[in-house]
């Protein structure tokens, strides 16, 4: 058993081996001052008084001496022997602790880092040693974004220390790490301050995840999604193409056999008539392929776009005269210009994609004898076409969608479509630059407006 030294018990065994010397040694310093042997005989109290006043500072320096070395190897040996208990118990719970937590940091299956004001590391566990190859001795003292991060990134992070600085926070956010050995691996990051006793922020604690394989399988899942998606997309356009396809070649395979088989039994109004609807069954299939490339065209990245002057009065007459006439629906189709305005720079192609589109599907959609007039508007910075018809309308749950590819509203009924024609027309205005958007109303009417930037040369 160890016991541990008393400095009382020091003192009195000090002070009794004093008074046992101080004897021959009072005599010793009585001769010293000249004085006979048998003057101490005779003078007993002066040499008692001597001999007390000589051990107690004898006693005194040598206990001083004594009780600093005691102290300094009690401190060096436990230093909390001295301490009360109170204050003990607190001080081992404090290293405990800061033990628990030391290895909390080192063992946590997160990045974390400690940074201080300027953002240089000055704590860095065992996780992203691990991640980036680098002890913490060697980053110690480092500025992350010197170490870890990409160019790109470097901005981004310097800003979010700035605002951590400013006491806004928590933040969070997403970067790069790029490893001892070059991979680079994503980070999420949830970043705090720890605050001094003046609420100034003294550390910046950052708590990262690696999400790498998270993002990578992320990535897969939406390719895979893409891949049904464009698969299920296949399947609608060959089964939609291939009905839209067979009713027109259907429509002109019959008319030309009539003329064929009976060309003297029709009066020239009915051959007349067969010859319309060869001719509207024919501009409808040149359409579908035409919208079918364009489509095509804008998901390789090969649709151009090649701006010219364009005549818009004239340009618009031509593409009202070549919408296809059907005598089994009769419509009025109407040209009306609201603003003076002689030409702009616009692609002629993809121009008469977007109104034949939008004039075709409004003369599907509306009953025989209606009316459907497209409108003309100009200002010097900006071309304004709508297209309004009278017809059935979109349902207010089908218009977010009807730009989507292969999408039909669902109050269509039987009338025939392949789902593309507002497609290929927002395609063609976003090539231009220009915005497109729908009003309508159910069983009244809708009107689509498309507007169209670039330089407009008045005719006044």
């Amino acid at each position: 058993m160890t016991h541990s030294i008393q400095p009382k018990n020091l003192l009195a065994g000090l002070g009794l081996a004093l008074l046992i010397l101080s004897s021959p040694i009072a005599v010793y310093v009585w001769r010293l001052m000249g004085f006979a042997p048998q003057a101490y005989r005779e003078h007993p109290l002066l040499l008692i008084t001597i001999t007390n006043g000589f051990s107690i500072l004898l006693l005194i320096g040598i206990y001083y001496r004594f009780w600093v070395r005691l102290r300094q190897l009690e401190q060096d040996n436990d230093n909390s022997r001295f301490l009360s208990p109170e204050i003990r118990d607190r001080q081992q719970a404090e290293l405990q602790e800061q033990n628990f937590v030391s290895v909390i940091l080192d063992t946590a299956n997160a990045l974390i880092t400690v940074l201080d004001q300027q953002g240089r590391i000055i704590r860095f566990n065992q996780t992203c040693e691990r991640l980036t190859g680098y002890s913490f001795e060697e980053v110690k003292g480092k500025y992350i974004w010197d170490l870890f991060l990409i160019p790109e990134d470097i901005e981004c992070v310097k800003t979010i220390i700035k605002e951590l600085q400013a006491c806004n926070f928590p933040n969070e956010h997403e970067n790069y790490w790029i490893a001892r050995d070059g991979t680079r691996r994503l980070i999420y990051w949830y970043n705090r301050v720890l605050l001094d006793d003046n609420s100034a922020v003294k550390y910046l604690i950052g708590i990262g995840i690696d999400i790498t394989e998270r993002q990578q399988a992320e990535k897969m899942r939406r390719q895979l999604e893409r891949q049904q998606e464009l698969s299920q997309l296949q399947l609608r356009f060959f089964s939609l193409v291939s009905h839209e396809f067979r009713t027109p070649l259907s429509t002109i395979l019959a008319s030309v056999q009539l003329l064929q088989i009976c060309p003297n039994k029709f009066s020239p109004d009915k051959k007349i008539r067969n010859l319309q609807r060869i001719e509207s069954a024919a501009k409808r299939l040149r359409q579908m392929l035409d919208n079918i490339l364009t489509i095509n065209r804008a998901e390789t990245g090969q649709l151009e776009f090649q701006p010219t002057r364009v005549n818009l009065e004239q340009f618009c007459q031509g593409i009202l005269a070549e919408i296809p006439r059907n005598p089994d629906n009769p419509y009025n189709l109407n040209l009306v210009r609201q603003a003076d305005c002689s030409r702009a720079c616009l692609d002629e192609q993809l121009l008469r994609s977007i109104l034949i589109n939008l004039l075709t599907n409004a003369i599907k959609y509306s009953p025989p004898g209606s009316t459907i007039d497209l409108r003309l508007t100009c200002t010097t910075t900006e071309v304004d076409f709508q297209v309004c018809d009278q017809g059935i309308g979109i349902l207010a749950d089908d218009i977010p969608h009807i730009f989507e590819a292969f999408y039909r509203g669902k109050n269509i009924d039987s009338i025939p479509g392949s789902g593309l024609g507002l497609t290929v027309a927002q395609t063609c205005v976003i090539v231009h630059g220009g915005t497109i958007s729908v009003t309508s109303e159910h069983g009244v009417g809708t009107t689509f407006t498309v507007t169209i930037p670039g330089e407009v040369i008045s005719q006044v």
